[in-house]
């Protein structure tokens, strides 16, 4: 079966995410646009609930959302909504600080899932992957990863199309979480722990990164976090049974709410391998032969999840699309026949469908960015 969860060769690395030059704001409606049906999604405000507060719940917060009134935000919202106040917050707060806050923080600034698993799995190991899993179920605009790689264990945070502000703020959070998780549960030897980050060299995120008590180290890919591998071994001295339990239905719930199925999963993954590895648009008698179901079997799987194999082949093409236009090194013509097209036009019409511009038209104005972004004027990690 192929992993849903591996999407290397359609990620764009987190350099180039790092030179699109965007609001806030204007990051979280793309990622909004990206997301489609999934962006309607209810997922908990658990990080967000935290930032208000720090701020006072400011007038702006819930600019551009579909809440109304004033003071703490309830306890669930749209991603949509989500996404639009972390943009909110990235455009009229110092999101660095913020970060820097969470790294001290007297208690973990995440929702009562990760805080369960967090207090309560028997060793490190198992509460990190359950904190990993929680954190990828309610941001899917970020691409989280836990790998074992040699003798270290590695949890790295990607954009999963060309991103900007909404990246670095989300990545870095990210990593705090993850960093504090580990402080909490192995409080020694820290500084055999590694941040690669692209923030390694921006004058503004020195007093952020101050706050990460181990080795600092600049990226050219993904934000990463390493340590050893041994560490997941750490047993956790206030493990409880019972809790632990409760940690993972309710992780189990989390999932199942915010995440997909693991039957769209395995269909979504097969799409993927497709497009990526053969280069074509799979047709729905594959899927259902390479699943060993009947294609009617998956029309009603997926219909009982609101969507469909077309709209998940779309979905595919679509985050493919802007990834390959962002890769200046593929030309269109062969960025289309990666996608599956024929030919350009029925490249340039659904791209126009999906972006409502030209693929040519996207790239001028990307590439106008980064020249921008990569100016004297602008710090080199922008």
């Amino acid at each position: 079966m192929f992993d849903p969860l591996d999407r290397r060769s359609l990620q764009v690395s987190a350099q180039s995410a790092f030179k699109l030059l965007r609001t806030g704001r204007a990051d979280a409606e793309f990622a909004i646009r990206m997301l489609g049906a999934k962006a309607q999604r209810n997922v908990p405000t658990a990080t967000t609930l935290h930032l208000g507060q720090w701020l006072d719940w400011p007038e702006w917060l819930r600019d551009g959302t579909a809440l109304s009134g004033s003071g703490p935000l309830p306890s669930t919202v749209s991603l949509a909504d989500d996404l639009i106040i972390i943009g909110n917050i990235i455009d009229n707060a110092d999101y660095f600080a913020l970060v820097e806050r969470m790294l001290t923080s007297p208690r973990p600034v995440m929702g009562t899932t990760g805080a369960l698993s967090l207090l309560h799995a028997p060793d490190m190991g198992l509460a990190l992957a359950a904190l990993v899993r929680a954190m990828a179920a309610q941001n899917p605009f970020v691409l989280i990863q836990l790998e074992e790689r040699d003798n270290m264990v590695e949890i790295a945070f990607i954009p999963p199309w060309p991103m900007g502000p909404l990246f670095r703020f989300s990545a870095s959070a990210g990593a705090a979480l993850i960093y504090r998780a580990i402080e909490s549960l192995h409080c020694n030897e820290l500084a055999a722990m590694v941040l690669e980050t692209q923030l390694f060299d921006l004058p503004e995120a020195q007093h952020m990164l101050a706050g990460f008590q181990c080795q600092l180290a600049p990226s050219t890919g993904t934000e990463r976090l390493r340590f050893p591998r041994e560490w997941k071994n750490t047993p956790n001295l206030h493990h409880d049974a019972m809790l632990w339990a409760v940690a993972q239905t309710k992780l189990a719930a989390l999932v199942s709410e915010t995440g997909e199925s693991d039957d769209v999963a395995a269909v979504r993954a097969f799409i993927v391998h497709m497009l990526v590895c053969e280069r074509r648009v799979p047709r729905l008698k594959q899927a259902a032969a390479y699943l060993n179901q009947s294609s009617r079997t998956i029309v009603r799987l997926l219909a009982r999840h609101d969507t469909s194999f077309h709209a998940l082949v779309e979905e595919e093409r679509k985050a493919r699309a802007m990834l390959v236009i962002a890769d200046q090194s593929v030309s269109l013509a062969e960025a289309a026949q990666s996608l599956g097209f024929s030919d350009m036009s029925s490249f340039g019409r659904s791209f126009r469908n999906w972006f409502g511009d030209t693929p040519g038209n996207l790239r001028k104005a990307w590439a106008a960015r980064a020249v921008v972004a990569s100016g004297p004027s602008i710090p080199r990690a922008f």
